[in-house]
Order: C-alpha cells, then sequence, then structure tokens
C-alpha cells in the first residue's frame, strides 16, 4: 500500500494510482470485504438522527448535534466511522450534493463495508443546536463528539451498539479528534486529514473571515450572535483548494453554503499542538501535497514536507510519540480534499488502511 511513500517516488501519477487502486483491492479482499460489483453499485440506506450532547464534562445534554447515519446495503457495521468536519462546513462535506458519487468520501466507506455517521459540529450552521458563540472551543467540541462516541457504543444510533468506533476528522475536526482522544482514549483509531503541525497560513484564514451575521444567508439563523464568523465572499478557493485540481463548479457551491466557526474556537485552535502528544492507538495522516497551510509545497509558510508519504511521516511522527502512525499524501490536492478530483484515490487509501487496523465488522 502507498502508506509511506518512499517506495513510489519516480513513478508516474498513472501508475501511482494503478498502484493504489490494486492495493486497495487486495486490501480489502484480505480485510474480508470483497469488492464485488454488487457492493459497489448497492446503496447504502441512509437516515437522520438527532443526538443529545453537552459542551462540558458533567454537564446536561442540553444541545442536540445532527447526524446522516448511512449503513451499507448488506445492513449495519460493528464498527461505525464517526465523520468531523473543519470549520465553515457541516456534514455534507463528505457527500458533496449534486455531483453523483465523485466526491463520496461516506458512500466509499459504506462500500467497504462500514456505517458512517457524517455530523454536523455545535455551531456549525448545520441542523445541530447553535449556543452562544463563547461557549465553544476545542475543549466543548471534543466533549459533544465524546458523546457521541458514547451513544454509538451504548446503542442509542440506529445499528448499534457499535463495537469499535473510528473516527475521522478533517482539519479543525481533526484537532477534535486527536483531542477527544487524548481526554477520553474511546476510539479504536483516527482517520485524519488536512492538519498538521506546522502551521503556515493562520494569518491568510484570520483576515479571510467576517461577523457572520453580514452575511444575507447566515444573519437569520437562530442564536446567531456576533462572536460567529464566516469567510469573506469570493475566499474559499484560495483557502481551501489547489486550482489545477478542482472544479470550478465545487468551490461555487462550497462559496453557496459556507458555514460558522466561533471566535473562541478559532482561540484554541494552538491547544491541538499538544493534544496529539496524548493520542494512542492506529492513526492515519492524510495531506494534500499542495496543503495551503501545512505543507512547503503549498507555498504559504507551512512546514510540513508532503512531497511524499515518507516525508510527510518524517515531519509530523514526533508530534505523535504515542500513535501507531501511517501517512498518505494525495498528489496535488489542497486543504479540502474530498472536494479535489482525484479524491477518489484517498477514499480507497482510507479503506484499505481501515480494513487493515479496524475491520467493519470488529
Amino acid at each position: 500500500m502507498a502508506f509511506h511513500g518512499a517506495m513510489t517516488e519516480g513513478l508516474s501519477m498513472f501508475a501511482l494510482r494503478r498502484i493504489a487502486f490494486a492495493a486497495t483491492v487486495a486490501a480489502l479482499i484480505v480485510g474480508g470485504v470483497p469488492l464485488s460489483a454488487n457492493a459497489q453499485t448497492s446503496s447504502p440506506s441512509c437516515s437522520d438522527v438527532h443526538i443529545p450532547v453537552a459542551l462540558a464534562d458533567g454537564a446536561a445534554k442540553t444541545y442536540t448535534m445532527y447526524g446522516r447515519l448511512c449503513h451499507p446495503s448488506t445492513g449495519p457495521s460493528r464498527t461505525i466511522q464517526i465523520l468531523v468536519h473543519g470549520i465553515t462546513y457541516d456534514h455534507n462535506y463528505w457527500d458533496l450534493p449534486g455531483f453523483g458519487e465523485m466526491y463520496d468520501y461516506s458512500g466509499a466507506q459504506n462500500a467497504a463495508g462500514y456505517t458512517t455517521l457524517a455530523v454536523d459540529r455545535i455551531g456549525s450552521a448545520g441542523q445541530s443546536s447553535i449556543p452562544p458563540s463563547a461557549l465553544l472551543n476545542l475543549d466543548s467540541d471534543a466533549v459533544s463528539i465524546h458523546d457521541v462516541v458514547q451513544a454509538a457504543r451504548a446503542g442509542s444510533i440506529p445499528g448499534g451498539p457499535y463495537e469499535k468506533v473510528l473516527m475521522v476528522g478533517h482539519s479543525y475536526g481533526s484537532a477534535i479528534a486527536w483531542q477527544e482522544d487524548t481526554a477520553y482514549n474511546d476510539v479504536d483509531g483516527i482517520i485524519s486529514s488536512g492538519l498538521g503541525h506546522l502551521l503556515g497560513n493562520l494569518q491568510g484564514l484570520g483576515t479571510s473571515l467576517e461577523p457572520a451575521l453580514l452575511d444575507p444567508r447566515l444573519a437569520p439563523r437562530v442564536g446567531l450572535d456576533a462572536g460567529y464568523l464566516t469567510t469573506l465572499p469570493g475566499t474559499r478557493g484560495s483557502l481551501f483548494y489547489n486550482a489545477p485540481d478542482t472544479d470550478p463548479a465545487v468551490v461555487a457551491y462550497d462559496e453557496s453554503t459556507k458555514g460558522l466557526v466561533s471566535a473562541t474556537e478559532l482561540g484554541t485552535i494552538p491547544q491541538f499542538e499538544v493534544a496529539s502528544l496524548g493520542v494512542t492507538g492506529p492513526m492515519f495522516m492524510v495531506m494534500g501535497q499542495d496543503d495551503g497551510f501545512f505543507c512547503l509545497q503549498g507555498g504559504k509558510l507551512g512546514l510540513d514536507d508532503c512531497a511524499t508519504d515518507q516525508t510527510l511521516y518524517n515531519s509530523e511522527a514526533p508530534f505523535f510519540p504515542g500513535a501507531d502512525m501511517q501517512t498518505y499524501v494525495l498528489p496535488n490536492a489542497g486543504h479540502d480534499i474530498n472536494g479535489e478530483l482525484n479524491a477518489s484515490d484517498w477514499y480507497a487509501q482510507a479503506a484499505a488502511w481501515a480494513t487493515s487496523h479496524v475491520p467493519p465488522q470488529g
């Protein structure tokens, strides 16, 4: 499998993708989930769920987190993947509507045998509760996701109880996964995408934000206050994507559906630098090669070397002393790897890694 990258240097992009596909097929078959034609074409069974959560340990679960729950066509798995989006996104990051199955991480994992739950984080402008913005930070986000993990294990989510939980995060959602694992140690593995330690373009993000109350689509949201922010019009393409690897229609969709982040969440972003030290168990770290926040190749002051799987591993492994970490770099991709033209390549790598480390049937 193309997890560390040293063996794949010098190969053409076409050859890399052929190798990745062959490795994925082999891994899925070995893991007990053969890729039959029926498994690839049968639609998953999806439903909406609403989970009571708290924002502090021991507090009453007075908030509600929405999730889109999807089971494989063969029925619920024993392992659930909980999908946690980044700032100014919602659950649709994991399956972009209107593009068929081209940008459908969730569907790819359903086809590999996993039940998936793509949540709207609290305060995201999705279908979850919007509390006062000052209540939100990395700790409160970890508490609310921990409540979801516990609900999955307790049988409170349809198809459960689930024997194992695989947390899948993107960007700030990955920071929540690290923090949740460090605080509670109750997940069986992490797939972390779009987050490294050697952050470069944080200033670029900060100068691209404005109060969400100034946005005519977001301003009517019940509960919105001045501490909620969103991106300035026309900035998402340069922030989150690598243009040569992106369909402009994806960026247009992204602009039209942008969500929220609280100022207090932004203030606790540096906390994830320490959270990684407590991550234990298996972790798969994935980065877009041209990620503008973290990678040298993005050209915006990021310091992670994302040239290959191996160089990314060399850059990030020291920050995860307790984790069994493997790495994968999606060639030519920007920060939002789910919306890039070659997104399906990383979906396949994620499925191969997952089935070998946290199999769908436990």
